[in-house]
């Protein structure tokens, strides 16, 4: 019976020395093979104001459609803002001096825009999926339906279904046009107290290449307050 008991006992002791050394095989397999574990997703989830620096568009080039409609831009009545109506993403990141309140959850990103008062509410997805859940801003059809995920360091941010409408309404480029073919993809990127908005947008019947802004903003402790825009107000200052 004692003969017994130690083989036994040596048994056990080989299927845990057996076990414990396939785990760390596997490890050593995973890590020759270059295999990592997932990126810290970065925490985005402060008040942001424009200012990180300095705003850059490329080189982008029209279509005669898209020429044709930039040239008969009149902001006197093709300017949404009069209305109190969002034009674009990227015309709502480019207004100075108002908020951005960004907050993460697991499965959504929030942001309160101070502009216009607008909440863009964004479910995280699996960027690899057919038709994943999007989500739109009621009231402002130029804005699109939007879903996002994370791409290591950099939360990416992906928008179709636009109504037509303009990219930015603001200084030389104002009146740059957008279609319902328009397609946009932001990558929002974090150094220190700085987010960089880079937004990617392609629109085959406007361009003929893809239109690139980059927007920083910067950390502020700054209350995000309401804008309180009127159609009645916003036309009383619109010029004539």
């Amino acid at each position: 019976m004692r003969t017994l008991s130690i083989v036994i006992v040596a048994v056990a002791a080989m299927c845990a020395c057996s076990v414990e050394a396939s785990a760390q095989s596997a490890a050593a397999q995973a890590a020759g093979q270059g295999q990592k574990p997932p990126a810290k997703i970065p925490d985005l989830s402060v008040n942001w104001i424009a200012g990180g620096g300095r705003t850059t568009f490329n080189d982008y080039q029209f279509t005669e459609e898209g020429e044709k409609r930039f040239k008969a831009y009149d902001f006197k009545v093709d300017d949404p803002a009069y209305k109190c109506i969002g034009a674009s993403w990227t015309r709502i990141w480019l207004n100075p001096n108002v908020v951005v309140e960004l907050r993460q959850t697991k499965d959504e990103i929030r942001m309160r825009y101070e502009w216009m008062d607008i909440t863009r509410i964004i479910p995280l997805v699996d960027p690899l999926a057919a038709n994943p859940r999007r989500n739109n801003v009621k009231g402002h059809p130029a804005l699109g339906s939007s879903a996002a995920w994370y791409d290591g360091d950099t939360l990416v941010i992906d928008t179709i279904d636009f109504a037509p409408g303009y990219i930015t309404t603001m200084v030389e480029r104002a009146g740059i046009p957008q279609s319902r073919r328009m397609h946009t993809v932001e990558r929002l990127h974090r150094d220190g107290d700085v987010l960089t908005i880079e937004t990617t947008h392609f629109d085959p019947a406007n361009y003929r290449t893809p239109v690139i802004s980059t927007i920083k903003y910067q950390k502020t402790d700054w209350e995000i307050m309401k804008y309180g825009c009127t159609p009645e107000e916003a036309s009383v200052v619109a010029p004539r």
